[in-house]
């Protein structure tokens, strides 16, 4: 080991002592976490966990001057890896017999089975699976079904939180007709396009507003009416402007100081006064211009523990559940905080048949930031399931400047756990609304490869947006920029 900084019988005895270290942390709590088919994924997770408790960036120029792969860079086969070194270093032969070690080739087929079982066959000629949010509308457009299916969509992706069951179901079929029509004209529609439905969960909106116009800036405030019932008005000479909010009990924990965010953070707030009618905050931003409060727009509370207050699955998920089970292939399932939230799902779901139905945790709260990993612990449980990092809510809950790092953080330990991940929220945004993408959603999309599937948006340019993300996510580099 030339020009090292580690003596090489201190490094071999350092790496023996970390491999027996990481088997030992995993031995310890893998039987805490049952799972049936997904022992390899379990066990590469749980020795990962251990791998970033450990302090080995020194061991990181001596694995380099050997031609051999650094220990942070091997999430995919932890065990594997550390196995190969020592044979290789020591000249011996090292294996654990008590835990299932996936190699390289494994983890690949382990992924690409679960991803195909989860989203279904996909054009092999893309990095990754399309998703698509349909508006309801769109069931009285069957071309437009037609040219989404024509141009990539392998997933349809339909929010509960809007519409009902009988727009609902109409839009499937006008998705399944669709697909009829094309195996007529004798396209190749072998690969049936999934149903995805999102439970509404917990989401805090801004309610009814009717045809008034509210806008606020900086030095505005503004009051959150606790009642949904209440009605929406502007500000007069007598106080602020006032909106009615459709979840009041999400509002239990709310102290002053607090931040709130509407839409997505484009209006960020500060907690002024707490009531018993209303939250009363002062606008932060936007400092120079005002923004129009819009009507069924979200609001974030990420200092307010809306998890001790408010269930992920709410009654309405429960009420809207038989229809899912019946109609969809996948679920998602919104504002997950914690393990408990998986178990409830499935609870709920043993009184259907569907065995078969997917299940996709979406990432989207600080808590569930913190729980991912035993989130996805819990989810192994599911016979399909995977994860969506959901950057809307995200981005406000735990803050811009941290979002890079977490949907990486994300991203780096759903590959150790071999488990399928969807990059959502803001793909090609500026394309699908006003029809030119910016520079940063090109590099975004280069980004989101990492993730097994893309969601796009709705919007009036969807369909010139999926034909660029088809493009952009084209195995083949030098189809990027041919005109087609």
């Amino acid at each position: 080991m030339v020009n090292s900084p580690i003596n090489p019988q201190e490094f071999s005895k350092r790496l023996g002592s970390l491999y027996q270290q990481i088997i030992k942390e995993v031995e310890q709590v893998r039987e805490d976490f049952p799972v049936s088919g997904a022992e390899f994924n379990r066990d590469n997770l749980l020795a990962y966990l251990a791998l970033r408790e450990q302090n080995v960036f020194d061991l990181g120029l001596p694995l380099m001057e050997e031609g051999l792969t650094a220990l942070d860079q091997s999430y995919n086969h932890v065990l594997y890896t550390l196995e190969k070194i020592m044979n290789r270093i020591q000249g011996g032969v090292v294996s654990s017999n008590s835990l299932s070690i996936a190699s390289p080739s494994d983890s690949r087929t382990i992924l690409n089975k679960r991803t195909e079982e989860l989203f279904g066959m996909t054009n092999t000629q893309l990095h990754s699976a399309i998703m698509v949010t349909l508006d309801v509308k769109m069931a009285e457009n069957p071309p437009l079904i037609e040219e989404l299916l024509l141009r990539g969509m392998n997933i349809a992706r339909i929010n509960c939180a809007h519409g009902d069951h009988k727009q609902w179901r109409q839009l499937i079929e006008t998705v399944r007709k669709a697909e009829e029509r094309l195996l007529e004209k004798g396209y190749d529609q072998e690969r049936i396009c999934k149903i995805y439905m999102d439970l509404a969960g917990p989401k805090v909106r801004i309610g009814k507003l009717s045809s008034i116009d509210i806008f606020v800036k900086k030095g505005d405030f503004l009051r959150l009416y606790l009642d949904s019932e209440k009605i929406g008005h502007p500000a007069t000479e007598d106080g602020p402007a006032g909106i009615p909010i459709t979840l009041g009990k999400a509002f239990r924990n709310v102290h002053n100081k607090d931040r709130i965010f509407i839409d997505d953070g484009k209006i960020f707030g500060i907690v002024h006064q707490v009531t018993n009618e209303y939250v009363e905050i002062e606008i932060q931003s936007p400092v120079v211009r005002g923004l129009r409060i819009k009507e069924g727009k979200g609001l974030n509370l990420p200092d307010s523990l809306i998890s001790l207050t408010v269930p992920a699955l709410t009654e309405k998920d429960i009420h809207d559940l038989p229809f899912i089970s019946r109609y969809a292939d996948i679920v998602g399932v919104s504002f997950v905080h914690s393990p408990l939230d998986l178990k409830k799902l499935r609870d709920e779901l043993r009184k259907f048949d569907v065995s078969h139905l997917g299940v996709i945790a979406k990432i989207e709260t600080k808590d569930a930031v913190h729980h991912v990993a035993r989130i996805i612990l819990e989810g192994l449980k599911f016979e399909r399931f995977g994860l969506m990092i959901a950057r809307g809510d995200l981005a406000v809950e735990v803050g811009p400047a941290n979002l890079s790092f977490v949907q990486d953080d994300i991203l780096t330990i759903c590959s150790a756990a071999y488990i399928p991940v969807i990059w959502a929220t803001g793909v090609l945004e500026r394309l699908t609304k006003k029809g030119i993408p910016s520079r940063s959603e090109i590099t975004d999309v280069f980004y989101g490869k990492r993730a097994n599937c893309i969601m796009l948006n709705k919007g009036p340019y969807i369909l010139e947006a999926l034909k660029l993300l088809t493009k952009l996510l084209h195995k083949e580099g030098k189809d990027f920029f041919q005109t087609r």
